[in-house]
């Protein structure tokens, strides 16, 4: 992993109001509890729409040149999660893709971006503005996430979780003791695009798993795709735009917005940040990864979150999966 580009130090967003780093009590309760919730919920705001205002092209060609950065925890802040999964992906989409994907989802909401909520179990969920404050479009469209998986399905280090067996870290100990075989079926096609604009913000969680309501797949990573760049752009570049064009320029202007990866205990000077870059990847599994979406210090930050599902194939395959095992 390339230290200047990933590491805890030079990555670090800017500061942030004072406390929206630390971790409360009820906030590590909530970090607690969302990894095992198992959700069903099918908001009545999810838009089943076809690729129609995308062009009949859009992805059709693989990436020009993918940038793989796995994150070897070992080697960081965060030596206790060691063999826990993340990957980071460069150049999956370009700059002009995402734009498209973006236009695309507000075309499916009328430019409409509700608030997003937070899942708390039995199919539900509530507004949490002091855990989530951001704005969500919600879009299901099984062929725009198919044509980003097959961006990135032939990379080696995301063909490392394609079967996934013996691996406690990844899906629990009861899996691994049971000897089952979990494959990847597909990405969810439920795509939740997120917009955090100055001062919002994704308290410190571990990602939930999602199960299909016929209990048959379920999710173990999560896909984070960031559609514009962190960074203050050259005031220069900024200046020469139509005044009109506020949208482009708070995408330019984008600060702050890392994803954080903490320590269990919220340790601020033991934060990882992958910050937003366009066409980045982020793959990392659900389990035991608490991590948060840093305060928006300035313009608007957009990104795409989805999931990769799993169906058991069975308890007795000889198949190992390639991930590091309960005996390694």
């Amino acid at each position: 992993m390339a230290s200047d580009r990933f590491s805890p130090k030079s990555h670090q967003a800017p500061a942030a109001p004072p406390g929206s780093r630390t971790c409360s009590s009820k906030q590590k309760r909530f970090a607690a509890s969302t990894q095992t919730i198992f959700c069903t919920y099918t908001p009545e705001s999810a838009k089943q729409r076809t690729m129609s205002t995308l062009p009949d092209d859009f992805l059709a060609k693989p990436a020009p040149g993918i940038v793989v950065n796995k994150i070897d925890f070992s080697k960081t802040t965060l030596p206790e999660y060691t063999g826990l999964y993340a990957v980071i992906l460069d150049n999956v989409l370009s700059p002009d893709e995402c734009d498209q994907l973006i236009t695309a989802a507000e075309d499916t909401s009328e430019g409409e971006w509700e608030r997003a909520m937070i899942n708390v179990g039995g199919g539900r969920q509530q507004l949490m503005t002091d855990s989530r404050n951001c704005g969500r479009i919600i879009w299901d469209s099984k062929e725009v996430v198919a044509k980003v998986w097959q961006r990135i399905e032939q990379v080696p280090e995301v063909q490392e979780i394609v079967r996934l067996q013996n691996v406690p870290v990844i899906f629990g100990n009861g899996p691994a003791k049971r000897s089952e075989v979990w494959v990847l079926t597909r990405p969810n096609e439920r795509m939740r695009f997120l917009k955090y604009v100055g001062g919002e913000y994704f308290r410190p969680h571990c990602d939930g798993s999602y199960e299909t309501p016929d209990r048959k797949e379920r999710s173990y990573f999560t896909l984070h795709l960031y559609l514009n760049n962190a960074g203050t752009k050259p005031e220069a570049e900024l200046a020469e735009m139509d005044p009109k064009d506020s949208v482009k320029a708070a995408k330019l202007a984008l600060s702050g917005g890392a994803t954080t990866f903490h320590s269990m205990s919220c340790n601020p000077d033991r934060d990882f940040d992958v910050l937003p870059k366009t066409g980045r990847i982020l793959l990392f599994q659900h389990r035991n990864l608490l991590h948060s979406g840093a305060d928006v210090v300035q313009g608007v930050k957009y990104t795409m979150r989805t999931d990769l599902m799993y169906a058991m194939e069975s308890s007795e395959s000889d198949t190992q999966s390639k991930m590091p095992s309960l005996d390694d």
